[in-house]
């Protein structure tokens, strides 16, 4: 019987590559965790000793991932296993589903987003103020406890932020630094996602992102 080298280096090579591809899939799934970790003793060290950190004379976290976190999403990894997954198979219609919901999701985190500005600042001015940002030097938000209450607020009704959510951390922070009370932030809230089934979104799921 005669062996096909060719075919045999093709599926050696296929085999290998598809390791490293997993590798690699590992690896850079840990780095959100890294950047949380650092994000939080970052904020750690600050609050202690209520001064910035700075790293080559720029404020660590202005140079960090903080609101946009553009390493692994969970959407693309999922769509990945989707294209894997063979044609018709009742896992890919699993998938499919879970996609389908994920878009959803997201849709409803954007639209809620400015809908909540809009309730609590006016059509007007909202676009402006959710998407200041403060000059170099200044701290971020002028109060942690109220930028965990509104974040803690907001996916009590809405759902859960995800990790595409995270964007809209900014826009929370300027929420508090502009003075927004905890009831006005129920209030908008409660407003604009009181009818969102969140059950699959629930904080007490995916756990609170603040």
């Amino acid at each position: 019987m005669e062996y096909d080298d060719n075919r045999y280096n093709s599926s050696r090579g296929a085999h290998l590559n598809l390791k490293r591809v997993e590798k690699a899939r590992i690896l850079v799934n840990k780095i959100p965790a890294l950047v949380d970790t650092l994000v939080i003793k970052t904020h750690a060290w600050e609050e202690d000793r209520g001064m910035l950190f700075m790293y080559d004379s720029v404020p660590l976290l202005s140079e960090c991932p903080l609101f946009i976190y553009p390493f692994v999403d969970l959407f693309m990894h999922v769509c990945f296993e989707y294209e894997r997954l063979e044609e018709g198979s009742n896992k890919k219609k699993e998938i499919l589903l879970e996609i389908t919901e994920m878009m959803m999701h997201r849709a409803h985190l954007d639209s809620s987003i400015e809908l909540i500005g809009n309730l609590i600042f006016g059509s007007a001015v909202a676009p402006s103020v959710l998407k200041t940002m403060r000059s170099s030097g200044q701290a971020l938000v002028d109060d942690w406890v109220c930028l965990k209450t509104v974040v803690q607020a907001f996916e009590s009704h809405c759902g859960s932020l995800t990790q595409y959510g995270m964007k809209y951390m900014r826009a929370f922070t300027n929420i508090c630094n502009e003075g927004v009370l905890k009831d006005a932030m129920e209030e908008a809230c409660g407003n604009v996602c009181g009818s969102y089934n969140s059950a699959n979104w629930s904080p007490f799921i995916h756990g609170y992102s603040a």
